[in-house]
């Protein structure tokens, strides 16, 4: 029997996700756009045409009412599925509110 050990259950969600890969200056080494696979209060799934070889990210997402809502994240793993795309768990580092606001705004796009 297998244990999901997650600490947030996950959605899932089909939206596409403006990223800028930075290091730990803050400096950005590559921007891209990925799309979402499923998304919790502690991270999101993201599928890209490139591995993400940076160890910080920020993802950003319009919001409901046309803003731009941005959340910085670390990148735990970025791996080749089946289809030669790249999965990349993503971790957030940000205040609740903030991931709060991120995870509602994607769900809601992806429910509409």
């Amino acid at each position: 029997m297998i244990t999901d050990r997650r600490k947030h259950s996950r959605v899932n969600t089909s939206s596409l996700i403006s990223y800028v890969c930075i290091d730990h200056r803050g400096n950005e080494t590559t921007q891209g756009i990925g799309r979402s696979l499923n998304i919790s209060q502690g991270g999101i799934l993201l599928e890209t045409h490139k591995p993400m070889e940076s160890k910080y990210i920020l993802l950003m997402v319009i919001g409901t009412e046309d803003e731009l809502i941005q959340v910085k994240g670390n990148i735990v793993y970025s791996l080749p599925d089946d289809s030669k795309m790249f999965r990349t768990g993503i971790q957030f580092l940000e205040t609740k509110e903030r991931i709060l606001s991120f995870v509602l705004n994607l769900v809601k796009t992806f429910s509409k």
